[in-house]
């Protein structure tokens, strides 16, 4: 949220009653409106997948999940995470907020279980109530990779944000980027860091650096495999509002999928 702070001048840094960029508008962001906005995106409803009632689209989609570990992307895309019943119960502020925001312990925190089935559906749940960890199938490692060749004409940011305005590492530019969340991938294109691929499969020939081993798996594979790694990459849809499973048909009703269905807790 600290852009969403930064660029509507938020009471909380600036300051109540003041007009700091001088637009003849004062308190054009404050503290509940920031609080607000941050709970909304917390709660709102998880991504699944989509497997269509077709036997050879199911078993595409099998494969390319098996590809998907074969070629490697699970390495930087892990498919699970897990998080602590710590984890699931949001707070606002945040235990993490930086310096200049509001921060804990400034006011009382709003506490909102991520798992409380008043919340919009779908949600995540842990495998047993009384379970303390939770797996979040969000496709990322979370962590910084440079997937940018030496060669590659593919666009770089000028400043690295990663690092303070007076670190001297600031002006000499970027080429490592936060992995990518897969999960809702389907729905969230133009695609890549920089937003200039309009399919996923150029996205996935985009990837040099540290992921260089992964596109060539990928360059050398036949082509049956590509579509079948594309097939399951297109699986991992946004579902509608109020959808009752995490997995489910192309009619959006639960899919028995596995062993189980997959439901929404």
């Amino acid at each position: 949220m600290t852009c969403l702070r930064a660029r509507h001048w938020a009471t909380e840094r600036f300051g109540a009653g003041v007009d700091p960029d001088g637009d003849g508008f004062s308190n054009e962001m404050t503290r509940a409106d920031v609080t607000a906005v941050t709970v909304f995106q917390a709660v709102m409803a998880v991504p699944g997948q989509v497997v269509p009632n077709d036997p050879e689209v199911e078993r595409a989609i099998l494969h390319g999940q098996r590809l998907f570990t074969q070629f490697r992307c699970a390495q930087c895309h892990v498919p699970a995470l897990p998080l602590s019943r710590q984890g699931w119960i949001f707070s606002e502020p945040g235990p993490f907020n930086p310096t200049g925001n509001l921060r804990a312990g400034d006011v009382r925190s709003l506490k909102v279980d991520l798992n409380d089935r008043a919340l919009p559906l779908p949600r995540l749940a842990p495998a047993q109530p009384r379970d303390e960890i939770m797996m979040v199938p969000a496709y990322t490692d979370f962590k910084l990779n440079d997937v940018s060749g030496e060669a590659d004409d593919m666009p770089v940011e000028s400043l690295d944000m990663n690092w303070p305005v007076w670190a001297p590492k600031f002006a000499v530019g970027n080429r490592r980027f936060l992995t990518r969340r897969l999960w809702g991938i389907a729905n969230s294109g133009p695609y890549f860091h920089h937003g200039m691929f309009s399919t996923m499969r150029q996205a996935v020939l985009g990837h040099a650096g540290e992921a260089i081993d992964s596109r060539k798996a990928f360059q050398t594979a036949a082509k049956s495999d590509q579509d079948a790694l594309i097939e399951f990459l297109k699986s991992l849809q946004v579902l509608p509002p109020g959808t009752p499973a995490l997995v489910v048909d192309e009619k959006f009703q639960p899919k028995r999928w596995g062993t189980a269905v997959a439901t929404a807790k």
